[in-house]
């Protein structure tokens, strides 16, 4: 799985949930040849780098991309002073985020708490 294709599950659940605006830049956040990258924007200026080890499974590389952009979309959600609980666990409302997870299946969001799965990465529902 691509760095693309990976974001592309990430950014689908966090439209689809009504989270943060999030652009890409396919600008290279790293020139080190281990790693595909590319630079997060929001829609208030803010960037970050986005890095991908190449070693990394296709479902590591789901985890881990999803793992980034939520931190990034926590860091935005703190600069406008909203709730950071993206994407906000069902079980528990206004209480804290789904995590993302390796399973036994896909990769998928978990609620920290019960373990419950909640939905596959890229699956998410609002």
């Amino acid at each position: 799985m691509s760095l693309a294709s990976a974001l592309n599950a990430v950014v689908r659940d966090l439209r689809n949930t009504g989270g943060i605006e999030l652009r890409i830049s396919d600008e290279p956040a790293t020139s080190d040849p281990g790693y595909e990258s590319v630079l997060l924007l929001s829609g208030r200026r803010w960037s970050t780098g986005l890095l991908a080890p190449l070693g990394l499974t296709d479902d590591e590389r789901l985890v881990h991309v999803a793992d980034q952009v939520q931190e990034f979309v926590f860091e935005e959600l703190a600069r406008l002073e909203l709730p950071v609980t993206w994407p906000e666990c069902p079980e528990h409302p206004v209480s804290h985020p789904l995590t993302p997870v390796l399973t036994s299946g896909p990769p998928s969001w978990q609620c920290p708490k019960s373990g419950d799965t909640v939905a596959p990465i890229g699956r998410l529902q609002s």
